[in-house]
């Protein structure tokens, strides 16, 4: 993936509904871009980092041809996604109660299109 397309798939990211934070991390844990106060986002970067090395490794032993690309955490009030590719993270925080609200209408809507179409 190409610097521009990651910056693109950033600024994409950040519309989601419930979005309160996104940060861009190169793949020596630099941060290169970030929508939160610098400090926030450092932090974390630097948490995530283990939690994602982890995963990769857990991964590659239960399937060596297989690799990570993402990782979805959730808390009670938060969830985090975090989205690995090539040499870049993507680390999305969200709140909870807007990206519940957001998939409750989006699959109210599906339910609609598909009564109509019956």
């Amino acid at each position: 993936m190409t610097s521009h397309n990651v910056a693109a798939t950033f600024d994409r990211l950040v519309q989601l509904p419930g979005v309160i934070g996104a940060i861009l991390v190169d793949g020596n844990g630099t941060l290169v871009r970030t929508n939160i106060a610098e400090d926030a986002a450092q932090m974390y970067a630097n948490r995530m980092r283990p939690l994602v090395l982890l995963a990769r490794s857990m991964i590659h032993d239960i399937e060596p041809d297989d690799r990570l690309s993402y990782v979805r955490l959730r808390t009670r009030r938060q969830e985090l996604m975090v989205a690995t590719e090539n040499q870049h993270t993507i680390i999305l925080i969200q709140d909870n109660q807007a990206l519940d609200e957001a998939r409750r209408s989006n699959a109210a809507s599906r339910r609609v299109s598909r009564q109509q179409g019956n």
